[in-house]
C-alpha cells in the first residue's frame, strides 16, 4: 500500500477474482521402442506419423516377434492410426549395440593415419546408407571439399585442413558430426575420389528392461496422460510399467498404462496374468496388420502380438474426452490374430482384461483396467480423477504465496469451483462437494485445506431389456 501524503484517490487491485485453471492435457500418448535412427533416451514430440518417419525411420522386415525387430515406428503407426494426436516418442537400444555409422578420412600420404573422423548423426543402420566424398577445389587447390550424400541429399563443406572441415561440419550439417582426431587438426585429408560408405551403424534392437527403463525414466517429467512399451507384453515387462506410474503418481505426473499379452492366443495364459492395477490396462488377443518390406517393397500379412493391440487402444483412448469409455468404440486395425468365442470374451473379461472382438468391425469389448477393486474398473474413472487432479492443481498453483485470509481463500474455492462445475457441464461428473478452509493454527503454517467429493459419471456397460408381450 502507498504512503498516503497527497489528497487523491488510491487504488489497489486484487488480481485472485480473474484465477482460472489453466488448459490441461487429456490424451498425450507416451511410446518407448526400438528405431533404425533419432536420438536415444531422448524425448522427440510428435504431431502425425509422417513426422515419425522422419524422426525414427521405417519398420524392418518383421519376421516372429522374436530376432529383434524394431518396435517404435510399429507402434506408432497403430497409435496415430486409431487417434493419436501429440506423441512423446523415445527411442532406446541395447547400451552396447547402439552405434553410429562411421566413416574415417585418411591424412594425405598415408594409409593407416586417420585425420577426420565423420559419424552418423544418430546411431542406426539408416547410417550405413550414408557416402563420403573428398575432393580438391576447382578453385583453389589448397582448399578440401567434403560431400556427404544420403539418396538424394547432398551436403558440402570446405576447409583447408582436418580441422576446418570439422568445423564446418558442425556449423552446417543434418546428416554428419565431425571431429578432427587428437593432434591432427592441421593435417590435410587424403582425396577419396568415389563415394566411399559408412559403416558399422546398429539400432541396438535387443534393448532389454534396463534399455526401457532409462526410456521411461525420460518421460517422467512429461506431461503424459497414457504410456505404451512398443512391442513389449506383460510378461516381459509389465512390473516396469507398473513401477514407473507409481513413480510418477508420487511426483504429481499421474498417467495410465496400456501393455498387451503376448503371441499367444489361449485364453486360459492370457487369464492367468497377475496385473492388478487401476492405472494399468492389459490387452489381447493380438492383431492382424499389413507389412512392407523396405527392401523389396512387398506386402505381407502377419500377426502382431498383443503388445502392438495395445498401442492402437492407447491411440484410441487418447482421442476420447475422459469422460467417454473405450467400450464398443472401433479400432482402426487390419484384423484379429485370434477370434474369441462369447464364453472366452467372458473369462478373459471376467480376469480384468480388456479384449477385442470382431463385430461391425473390431470392438473393445469392454474399456476395463487391471484393478481388483470393482470401483476402478472402468477406465473411464482412473481419467476422470486424474483429469481432476491435474485440475485442482492448476486450479491452486497461482494462490502458493498469497495471503491465507478468507478472502483468497475464497476466490480460490471459486477458481476450484468454476473447474469443476465444468466438468459437471461436460458430463464428467454428475456432482461434487468443495470446501476450502484454514484454522488460525494453519493460518500461521501457512497451510490451506481443500475438500472435495467427486462423484464421477460412469458408461453404460450392460442393457437390460424386459419384453411383455400382450
Amino acid at each position: 500500500m502507498p504512503e498516503v501524503i497527497l489528497p487523491g484517490t488510491y487504488i489497489t487491485v486484487r488480481d485472485e477474482g480473474l484465477i482460472t485453471a489453466g488448459r490441461i492435457a487429456t490424451g498425450y500418448v507416451g511410446v518407448v521402442g526400438t528405431a533404425e535412427r533419432g536420438p536415444v533416451d531422448q524425448v522427440v514430440i510428435l504431431g502425425s506419423f509422417a513426422e515419425a518417419r522422419a524422426a525414427f525411420g521405417e519398420a524392418d522386415p518383421w519376421q516372429d516377434g522374436k530376432k529383434g525387430e524394431l518396435t517404435l515406428i510399429r507402434a506408432l503407426e497403430l497409435a496415430f492410426n486409431n487417434g493419436a494426436s501429440t506423441v512423446y516418442a523415445v527411442r532406446v537400444g541395447a547400451k552396447t549395440g547402439t552405434t553410429p555409422a562411421a566413416f574415417a578420412a585418411k591424412k594425405a600420404g598415408t594409409t593407416t593415419t586417420v585425420s577426420l573422423r565423420i559419424t552418423a548423426k544418430t546411431p542406426g543402420t539408416w547410417g550405413n546408407a550414408l557416402r563420403a566424398r573428398i575432393t580438391t577445389s576447382a578453385t583453389d587447390t589448397t582448399v578440401k571439399v567434403l560431400e556427404v550424400s544420403l539418396g538424394t541429399q547432398r551436403e558440402t563443406f570446405t576447409g583447408k585442413n582436418a580441422g576446418e572441415l570439422a568445423a564446418a561440419v558442425a556449423r552446417e550439417s543434418r546428416l554428419v558430426n565431425a571431429t578432427a582426431e587428437t593432434g591432427r587438426s592441421a593435417d590435410v585429408p587424403e582425396e577419396v575420389a568415389e563415394a566411399a560408405a559408412f559403416t558399422g551403424g546398429a539400432n541396438g534392437q535387443g534393448a532389454a528392461d534396463e534399455d526401457y527403463g532409462r526410456g521411461l525414466e525420460a518421460l517422467e517429467n512429461e506431461i503424459v496422460n497414457i504410456v505404451v512399451l512398443a512391442g513389449q507384453d506383460a510378461g516381459g515387462m509389465g512390473a516396469l510399467l507398473q513401477a514407473h506410474l507409481n513413480r510418477t503418481a508420487g511426483v504429481r505426473r499421474e498417467r495410465i498404462g496400456v501393455i498387451g499379452s503376448n503371441g499367444t492366443d489361449d485364453v486360459d495364459r492370457i487369464s492367468q496374468h497377475t496385473l492388478a492395477s487401476d492405472r494399468l490396462v492389459f490387452v489381447a488377443p493380438g492383431i492382424r496388420a499389413r507389412v512392407t518390406d523396405p527392401e523389396t517393397r512387398q506386402t505381407t500379412e502377419v500377426n502382431l502380438p498383443g503388445a502392438y493391440t495395445a498401442a492402437a487402444v492407447a491411440g484410441l483412448i487418447s482421442s476420447l474426452p475422459v469422460q467417454t469409455s473405450p467400450t464398443n468404440k472401433p479400432l482402426t486395425i487390419g484384423g484379429l490374430a485370434a477370434s474369441f468365442n462369447q464364453p472366452k470374451l467372458e473369462k478373459l473379461v471376467q480376469n480384468r482384461v480388456l479384449a477385442v472382438e470382431k463385430r461391425e468391425g473390431y470392438r473393445i469389448v469392454k474399456g476395463i483396467t487391471t484393478a481388483t477393486n470393482p470401483a476402478w474398473h472402468q477406465i473411464t474413472t482412473r481419467r476422470i480423477v486424474d483429469y481432476a487432479l491435474y485440475g485442482v492443481r492448476s486450479a491452486c498453483n497461482p494462490y502458493i504465496g498469497k495471503l491465507n485470509n478468507e478472502r483468497v481463500r475464497g476466490a480460490m474455492k471459486a477458481t476450484i469451483d468454476g473447474f469443476l462445475t465444468r466438468m459437471v457441464q461436460d458430463e464428467a461428473l454428475t456432482g461434487y462437494q468443495l470446501e476450502v478452509s484454514a484454522t488460525r493454527a494453519q493460518e500461521i503454517a501457512g497451510e490451506c485445506m481443500v475438500t472435495m467429493t467427486l462423484q464421477p459419471t460412469f458408461s453404460i456397460d450392460f442393457i437390460m431389456v424386459t419384453m411383455y408381450l400382450g
